[in-house]
């Protein structure tokens, strides 16, 4: 599967120990040029100095893509020195506990779920696909959030992720005459950290349990097929990486 990354500047937005450290190290260590962002340069530093030890081609890049002056920053930036963005996986989000009930919510609290889960799809959506209908080539991952992570989150965070599942079909439909695919990962609830900077093997059976959260490396192996060649032929999936869980297993409790 190297070759099928090898070379492509992939774009990673909302780097952090968890699900974008995980990410960074398997596309680099199977040939990507990966540029990891994310607000501040702890976010990213320990992931791309790993990666570069292992012989792969990383970098940081501060940014927020929330922001719109931000994200058309470093699009431009990466393109002039890095070189055209073949991929972009959005991880920008966090879970939002809290408030289930709308009429209850501030107005602040529902803002800011909105704004943290979906506002940076916009805004480095608008800076990088220009760029990519030029080249009437693309691939943009979005992260969301299976079922019953969704709806056990606060009425914000439902809306958002939930947005996200709705928005990758209707993208995909628009952008598929240009040459761009898009398609989302939707995990169960995610460990908070990877279990090793190393990409573990995919190798062998795992059992299937709702008493353990999906580990980051399965959700990065989603990502790592989404981005790559081996997907050509495939634009507004959304994949679910939760072990099973939304088949009707109990819920952790989660975040994404």
């Amino acid at each position: 599967m190297a070759g099928s990354l090898h070379g492509k500047v992939v774009l990673i937005a909302g780097v952090g120990s968890g699900l974008g450290t995980a990410t960074v190290e398997l596309l680099a260590s199977e040939g990507a040029r990966v540029v990891a962002v994310a607000r501040k340069p702890d976010g990213f530093a320990a992931a791309v100095e790993h990666a570069r030890a292992g012989g792969g081609s990383a970098e940081g890049r501060v940014a927020d893509v929330t922001d719109a002056q931000d994200a058309e920053r470093l699009v431009r930036s990466v393109e002039a020195e890095v070189g055209a963005i073949d991929a972009v996986s959005i991880h920008v989000g966090h879970w939002v506990p809290g408030e289930t009930l709308l009429h209850r919510m501030s107005p602040a609290e529902w803002s800011a779920g909105i704004r943290d889960n979906l506002d940076a799809v916009y805004q480095l959506g608008h800076a990088v696909l220009p760029g990519m209908v030029d080249r009437r080539h693309g691939s943009i991952v979005l992260i969301s959030a299976a079922l019953a992570v969704r709806w056990s989150g606060s009425a914000s965070y439902c809306a958002a992720k939930g947005g996200l599942v709705d928005l990758v079909p209707k993208l995909a439909r628009d952008y598929r005459p240009l040459g761009i695919r898009f398609n989302a990962v939707l995990p169960g609830s995610i460990a908070g950290r990877a279990e090793s900077k190393d990409p573990t093997g995919a190798g062998g059976a795992v059992p299937l349990t709702d008493r353990l959260p999906t580990s980051p490396w399965e959700i990065a192996r989603a990502i790592r097929y989404f981005v790559s060649d081996e997907s050509r032929w495939v634009t507004g999936a959304l994949l679910t990486v939760d072990g099973g869980a939304s088949t009707g297993g109990a819920e952790l409790g989660g975040h994404g």
